[in-house]
């Protein structure tokens, strides 16, 4: 029997994977590319927005905090596989599957997702919008005169029962500017910590308080809304009013913008 020569020594697989570089297709990169680039565009824009439309203390944190981007360097250009060096066939997978199935890489579901345009400066008003609401209580159906130094006297007013209740006070007022007999008072604070603050304590005085009682109108507070928020708000406020009275008992009460059930109900008056 003819012995046979032994088998070549071959390299452990984990040899051959540990020198495998890693490989993603160039039109999956290009497509995570694009979409950094789009989204690093915005954010450059976005903070250059709140820059120029922001409130003073806004403008001043976002200076402080959010440093200026750099724009990124164009992509280069793709390295064709042959000029790779390996001693293996490379084991990435395709990044694509064509066909009715076809699952797209990462990269490509991303940037489909990206909006065809985008309007930075309109983001930007939105949110400094956003965070200017997140600070301001609105007061409803407190008298008004409409004329000129109506605001003095409304931030008297505010000031008074602020110093009175130890209640932060508001760093200025205005009315909204719209038709109704009341306008809306807006009053504006520091931040939202001491706008809820106010809020709550003005509930809590709103039926002891002489200066709130003594107006005949009955004046109500709430934080500032969005339009969306104020049609629940209305909405809710309808159902509240129709149901307690079709009842004749307060079953319903208000919750921020919503409505809840009342444990406690009185008589409707």
């Amino acid at each position: 029997m003819v012995p046979t020569e032994p088998n070549a020594k071959k390299r452990p697989r984990a040899s051959l994977e540990l020198e495998q570089p890693d490989i993603a297709a160039y039109t999956d990169l290009k497509l995570l590319y694009d979409h950094v680039s789009s989204l690093t565009s915005v954010v450059i824009q976005l903070r250059e927005a709140v820059l120029e439309h922001g409130s003073a203390k806004l403008k001043e944190k976002v200076a402080a905090t959010c440093e200026s981007m750099p724009v990124l360097a164009a992509l280069g250009l793709p390295i064709p596989a042959s000029s790779i060096a390996s001693s293996e066939p490379l084991l990435t997978p395709t990044p694509f599957t064509f066909g009715l199935n076809a699952k797209p890489s990462y990269a490509s579901a991303v940037a489909s997702s990206l909006p065809a345009r985008s309007d930075p400066v309109s983001i930007a008003k939105v949110a400094v919008s956003m965070l200017e609401k997140s600070s301001r209580a609105v007061i409803e159906r407190l008298p008004d005169s409409k004329d000129e130094h109506q605001d003095q006297k409304d931030l008297a007013f505010c000031q008074a029962i602020a110093q009175g209740n130890s209640l932060p006070t508001p760093l200025k007022v205005h009315r909204h500017p719209c038709n109704s007999r009341y306008r809306p008072l807006k009053l504006q604070f520091n931040n939202k910590g001491e706008r809820d603050t106010f809020i709550a304590g003005f509930n809590r005085i709103r039926r002891s308080d002489t200066s709130i009682t003594a107006i005949e109108t009955s004046p109500r507070i709430r934080r500032d809304l969005t339009l969306d928020e104020l049609k629940t708000l209305r909405t809710s406020r309808k159902f509240v009013y129709d149901e307690n009275k079709k009842a004749g008992k307060t079953n319903f009460i208000m919750s921020d913008i919503f409505y809840k059930t009342n444990p406690n109900p009185r008589p409707f008056v």
